[in-house]
């Protein structure tokens, strides 16, 4: 009678022992799977093509110049993506430079804080779509030529502009990326006989095949390049430039103007036979625009004789600065300064709203001050 007792006994024991292994082994398990679910949620990527992100630009000077891209959940303050790309040594993005590229100066030598909407166009216009790629002009020291090209997130430089042969020093500026990223676009110097004066034009450069230039249009004078279309890539000539949700109008340095759809471009010359508004910060929707009246904002029609509507910030003796719209028009960032205190804003675009601050927590707060928010989508 006792050894069956006995038997039955050594079986619990083992059976026992076997649920002991499969529980600690299946905890394991869980635990593997947990620690791999926290690090896939906490694991930034570079894909910035998904919705409702806040995209912000920085430019780090020191051993090189790299340019960082973050986006943001526009109500968490999530880190959701990030990319960085390396300028090569010959880049122009010092003002000691002989030769203007005020895009990548502006984000990376700011003449002064902070960087507004009218940065934020210019700035934007370096990046193909999706961030993928940088448009970049860098200069020979030794022959004066400058070249457009791209950066890619590897640090890679391509040359569009290729070696020339003997002939005209190329003179090729203010490069901006076309939004489906096949093209560079720039603007470069024409002198029909030594000793005349030059003309500005664009001109683009394919990223596929021999890249040759292909001319476009003449410009009164080069400034600032801003891609405001994709299909087909068409380019204006201004500080700023914001096309309507409908793509129908261009606001663009204070004025509204109807835009030809097929049009190539739009020079400074167009740009000013628009009707000036004196609003430059972007479209709340088809016919509306934000205006900054006195740093309080404003929505404004754009029907002749509209008159902008009550302020949307309360009474404040900050220095604020708008810099991007969400894409429904309903929201909007602004970087505002009091005294040496510079601090990040969102606010509905309603009447009366009250501003939220940003908090700096977490990843945010190593953002810095320099930072330009260059797109909400």
């Amino acid at each position: 009678m006792d050894r069956p007792r006995a038997t039955a006994s050594l079986l619990s024991l083992v059976l026992a022992a076997s649920l002991a292994g499969c529980a600690s082994a299946a905890e394991e398990r869980g635990a593997g799977e947990a620690a791999g679910r926290r690090a896939s949620e906490t694991a930034i990527s570079a894909d910035f093509t998904q919705r409702d992100m806040i995209i912000t630009a920085v430019c780090s000077r020191g051993n090189g110049s790299v340019v960082s891209l973050d986006g943001w959940h526009p109500r968490s303050w999530k880190h959701l993506a990030h990319a960085e790309f390396r300028l090569p040594d010959t880049a122009v993005a010092e003002h000691d430079s002989s030769e203007p590229n005020t895009a990548v100066r502006r984000l990376c030598e700011p003449d002064e804080l902070p960087t507004d909407a009218g940065d934020v166009t210019v700035v934007r216009s370096l990046f193909d779509q999706d961030f993928t790629k940088m448009a970049v002009v860098t200069e020979d020291q030794r022959t004066g030529a400058t070249h457009v090209g791209y950066v890619d997130r590897t640090g890679k430089f391509t040359d569009l502009t290729g070696n020339q042969d003997f002939g005209n020093t190329p003179h090729e500026h203010n490069a901006a990326f076309a939004r489906d990223g096949s093209a560079v676009w720039f603007t470069y110097e024409v002198t029909d006989e030594p000793g005349t004066s030059t003309k500005d034009r664009i001109a683009s450069r394919a990223l596929a095949g021999d890249h040759k230039l292909v001319d476009r249009f003449e410009v009164s004078t080069a400034q600032n390049l801003v891609m405001v279309r994709s299909t087909p890539s068409q380019a204006v000539m201004a500080n700023s430039a914001f096309l309507s949700p409908d793509g129908r109008r261009l606001l663009a340095e204070g004025y509204v103007l109807d835009v030809p759809a097929q049009a190539q471009g739009v020079g400074p010359d167009l740009v000013e036979k628009g009707r000036y508004l004196a609003c430059d910060y972007g479209w709340l929707d088809d016919d509306t625009v934000l205006c900054g009246e006195n740093g309080r904002y404003a929505a404004l029609d754009i029907a002749p004789g509209a008159k902008p509507g009550p302020p949307i910030l309360p009474s404040n003796d900050h220095r604020n600065s708008a810099m991007v719209i969400s894409p429904d028009g309903g929201r909007f960032a602004f970087l505002s300064q009091k005294g040496a205190a510079l601090d990040y804003y969102l606010c509905d675009t309603k009447p009366g709203s009250t501003p939220q601050k940003v908090e700096r927590t977490g990843k945010f707060s190593t953002l810095g001050d320099t930072a330009a928010f260059i797109e909400w989508r």
